[in-house]
Parts: structure tokens; sequence; C-alpha cells
């Protein structure tokens, strides 16, 4: 019997593939359908059928869907703002061009986790592409590092909505993700682009990688080009504004404009992301002392602390959006935040299913023979479905939730299979990603150096992770 229901799982996930790469079936509709079979098939019947499904869906949402929907609104303040291009320009100036690959590797990974990856790509495309046309630097190697830190900000860092929503079934605290995530994530991105950079100086051709049709002048004046202009504009006894002008391009090559408003100093612009992060980590850590402090308890819970991050940002939004721009900026955070968690929800129906017909017991005495095998498994069934269908998220949360019926019964952290799922889901994406082709658009690359950069700087984190995770695996 046991056999039987794992052949039937077997045919449920390789369902769930074939619908979503060969039916071109919405990912959220094939997870439901292979849901619904495994469970009729692995006999909890009809009516017990649909009520694991949505059981299943209503836990996980309980746990992180005002988590995500907050986190993903903070995200459409912070660009409202323009918080983030000035954390990077602020950046570089300290490190200099040199350490360009890595400011952009750590700020879209680190310092604004994404929230929502298309949106972050957008907003930061253009400025790697300024970075390297005013410094010279490689954009092979700019463009790879920003694939890198987009994708551990997805996917392992607080409050990536991939992370959270892969916390919820294997039941990692909040609080415990974001003190794991941070120094691991670092360490990620800076071994991930100090490698991808490696390999662009061996491989990259931007004869061939490049996409000579494009346009770059949307990056803004090389260091040439506005030399050129600048004489040119003297010797026709120009006006000294556009001089000024000039003087006023930061080190990206964008234009500075003056804001409706005075800036707020930069610290106190990256409130909506500190506060949150700062409430979290005080009472994880007055947990681990042993100390219950209910006030801190309230103000540290995550949907409280991101829900205050979330009223920080639009006050600081509507100077710039006026306080009619506020209602539909939060109603596209909102709407933005809608197909995530309805992705999170349904892989939370899968893992129920998965619970009550009985797999999580099989699943369990398999892995009391060798404890390395969660960790391997969660990372290959991750990379399978990401090279499958293209989506980084629903491939950790559908690998999580393989595991997830397990976790109390093998010795292995449930930090440890969360990192697994997380850096296996980035490895191998290519043209079933959408963000692969917004990649190439938005940074001027052809097909075949997009998968260069994008699908070789994603997949080089992604083994890097499988490392850090057995290494890991060896000592918790």
């Amino acid at each position: 019997m046991d056999s039987i229901v794992l052949i039937h799982l077997a045919i449920a996930v390789v369902g769930i593939v074939l619908l979503i790469v060969w039916a071109k079936i919405n990912p959220v509709v094939a997870l439901i359908v292979g849901a619904l079979y495994l469970a009729v098939a692995g006999g909890l019947g009809f009516d017990q059928s649909v009520q694991a499904v949505n059981v299943g869906f209503g836990n996980l949402m309980t746990e992180v869907g005002l988590i995500i929907g907050f986190g993903v609104m903070i995200g459409t303040t912070l660009s409202a703002t323009g918080t983030m291009q000035r954390v990077v320009d602020s950046l570089l100036k300290l490190v200099g061009p040199n350490g360009s690959p890595y400011v952009l590797g750590l700020t879209s990974g680190i310092i604004f986790p994404s929230i929502y990856f298309d949106v972050a790509l957008v907003i930061l495309a253009p400025i790697a592409g300024a970075i390297g046309k005013r410094t010279g630097k490689s954009i092979a190697a700019l463009a790879g590092s920003l694939a890198i830190g987009l994708e551990v900000g997805l996917l392992v860092v607080v409050p990536g909505v991939a992370a959270i929503a892969v916390a919820g079934p294997l039941g990692v605290p909040i609080g415990t993700l974001l003190l794991w995530g941070l120094p691991l994530g670092v360490l990620f991105i800076v071994c991930s682009v100090f490698l991808h950079s490696l390999l662009m100086r061996k491989i990259f051709d931007p004869a061939t990688d490049r996409d000579q049709a494009f346009d770059d002048s949307v990056f803004g004046e090389s260091v040439e080009e506005e030399r050129a202009r600048l004489e040119a504009s003297r010797g026709s006894g120009a006006s000294t504004a556009g001089t000024t002008e000039v003087a006023a391009r930061s080190t990206t090559g964008t234009t500075t404009t003056t804001p409706p408003t005075r800036q707020l100093p930069l610290l106190v612009a990256m409130l909506p992301v500190i506060v949150p992060v700062l409430l979290i980590v005080a009472d994880t850590l007055t947990g681990i002392a042993g100390q219950d402090v209910a006030v801190l308890g309230f103000l540290g819970s995550p949907v409280v602390a991101l829900l205050i991050g979330l009223l920080i940002g639009i006050v600081f939004a509507i100077p710039v959006v006026t306080r009619d721009g506020i209602d539909e900026l939060i109603t596209k955070g909102a709407q933005t935040a809608g197909s995530i968690l309805l992705f999170t929800g349904v892989a939370g129906s899968l893992g129920q299913v998965i619970t009550e017909v009985g797999i999580g017991d099989m699943l369990a005495s398999l892995f009391e023979a060798n404890a390395s095998i969660p960790v391997l498994l969660a990372w290959v069934v991750a990379a399978v479905l990401r090279i499958a269908q293209g989506s980084a998220s629903v491939a950790a949360i559908t690998a999580a939730s393989l595991l997830a019926p397990v976790m109390g019964t093998i010795d292995v952290p449930a930090i440890l299979i969360l990192l697994a799922a997380g850096t296996g889901a980035a490895f191998g994406a290519h043209v079933t990603d959408n963000t692969f082709w917004i990649f190439k658009q938005m940074l001027g690359f052809t097909t075949k150096g997009t998968f260069k950069i994008y699908t070789l700087a994603q997949s080089t984190f992604a083994v890097v992770g499988l490392v850090v995770c057995l290494l890991l695996d060896l000592v918790l």
C-alpha cells in the first residue's frame, strides 16, 4: 500500500510539472489539481479531499498571508520614494567602482530583499546599466550580481516573499529566519558574485552576448560622452545651465532631479525596513534569553512589525505621490501580493494532503537511515521544479511542502531544509521564467548572453548554497 501511495505522489508531481510546462496551465490551478488527485488516489475520499485542500490553504494563509501582503506593500512605498537608488548611490561613494558588483548584490538582497522580484528588477536594472556606463565596469559582472542579489533576497532573507512562504509550512519562526538569513545571505552573495565575475572574464563576449540593436542611452552618459557634450556646449557658448545639470549627475550616471519636497535623510527614509527588522530581532533575542516582554512580543510579532513599517512607508510616500495617490499605491501593492498569496496557499494545500494520506510517515522512516537525504532532496526537488516551470517561489514552496509533514520526526533543523529548498530553487532558471526575458530586454543582452549571466549567476548561487547547507548539516 505504501508503495502505491508513493507512486501516486510521483504521478501528482509529474502531472503538476506537465500541466505547467506542456499544457501552459497556471501553476495555481496545476497545484490544486495535483493535490486533489493525490488526495482521492491516496484514499481520503471526495469530501475529505476537498476539506484537506481547504484546510491546508487556510492554515498557511493564517501564518503568512498578512506578512506577505504587508511586505509587498512596503516595497511599493520604497519604490515611490526612490530610497533604493539613494542607497546604491551612497554605497558606491564608499566603495568605489571596483566594489560596485558587491554593492548591487548586497543592496538588492540584504538591504532591500526582493519583496517582489520583477518590481525590484525594473528599479535596479537601469541603475546597474548606468553604473557600468559611468565606471567602465563590466555589465556582465554588474548584471550577474543583480541577478544573484535579487534571488537571495527573494528566497532566504526576510521579508522576501518566497522565504516567508517557505517558513510557514516548515514551522520556522520569522525571527529565526531573520537571524540565519541575513548573515548567510551576505555569504551567498559575496561568494557567488566573486565566482560569477571570474567566469564572466573568461566566457563573456560583448560581440555576441550584447544585443547590438539595444539603445544604451537609457543608462545615461558615459564619462567620455559627458566630456564631449560639455566641450561642445562650451564651444557653442551655451549657458551654464547645462554645466550645472552635468555637475548634478550622480556616480551612477542618472540625473539628479529636484524633488517636490526636501528629501529625508537616508537612514530615516529606510525606517520602513529598519523598524520591523529591529522589532522582530528584539523579540527573538528576548525569547532566546528566556525573557517574556508582553509589549515587545506584540510589537515584534511579524504581522504587527511589518504593519508598523508599512504605516511609516505610507507617511513618507505622501509628499511624493500626494494623499490621493496613496490609495492607488497600496492597491497596486495588494494586487501584486495577490498572485503570490495564491501560489503560497495552494502549496499549503498540497502539503496538507501529503500529511493526511500518510506520505509524511513513509518519508520519515526513509530519512531515519541517512539524515543528509532531506537536505539533498529539498535542494534537488526545488531545482527540478525551477528548471521545469520557471518560478523560483513555486519551486521553493512546493519542495518545502513535500518535506513539511516529516519535520517533527527527523533530526534535521527546519531552517536547514528552508535554506536547501531556497537555494535549490535558484538553479537553472531559463526561458520558462518570465523574469529571464525582462532581464534580457532591460539590460540589452542576447538570449545567449542572458543564459551566461542570468542563468549562470543564479545557478552559481544555488551551488554555493548547496555546499553551505551540506556543511551546516555536518555540524547542526
